[in-house]
């Protein structure tokens, strides 16, 4: 299950759930099968829809700033108070790990110089990625380890301590040919191990 970002058409007079079809084919190459959820369900709705196609994974997908669309900012906390009673094995993605430390307590920042770049990152994971947020995190909740920052001490990578979560500030979507490494991981949240 993925979320989905909200454009807005003013010529159309429409808002419309959009997902970048790279994440599509990123979760397809990881060996899953994608089910994006729109923002206009209301909680039991939700839950129903997740409770009938009993989802391996939730991704949180990038996109939007955290309160520019509240209806998403909604529809992603129920789902991952849904996936954290579950259980249900959960990446967050750019804005969806700004997803995952609001919604555990956490507070985002504005940060410089993480748009459009690509830099290293070091800890557990330790890579060089592409960069594409505005807003990041000087710490975590409790729940959450930090298990890759950024030179200047940005947080960009955590995981849960209880549950198979986690959240990466850059998007493995975005780099061709999609990295065995990012795929292998996710492979291994969803596998528990």
């Amino acid at each position: 299950v993925q979320t989905c970002a909200l454009p807005i058409f003013k010529e159309r007079n429409e808002t419309r759930d959009a997902l970048d079809q790279d994440v599509c084919r990123w979760v397809v190459a990881a060996g899953g099968l994608p089910f994006p959820v729109s923002n206009v369900l209301d909680e039991a709705t939700l839950l129903q829809y997740l409770h009938h196609i009993k989802p391996d994974a939730i991704i949180l997908s990038g996109g939007n700033d955290i309160g520019d669309f509240q209806c998403r900012d909604n529809t992603e906390i129920r789902i991952l108070n849904w996936a954290y009673s579950h259980k249900v094995p959960t990446l967050g993605i750019c804005r969806g790990m700004q997803m995952l430390v609001t919604w555990s307590g956490g507070i985002l920042h504005e940060v410089t110089d993480h748009v459009g770049k690509r830099h290293d990152i070091y800890g557990e994971v330790t890579a060089n990625v592409n960069s594409f947020h505005r807003y990041g995190a000087l710490s975590v909740p409790e729940a959450f380890t930090v298990i890759a920052r950024s030179t200047e001490g940005t947080i960009e990578a955590i995981a849960h301590r209880d549950w198979p979560c986690e959240g990466w500030m850059w998007h493995p979507e975005r780099d061709f040919p999609f990295s065995l490494v990012w795929l292998d991981r996710f492979y291994k949240i969803v596998m528990g191990g």
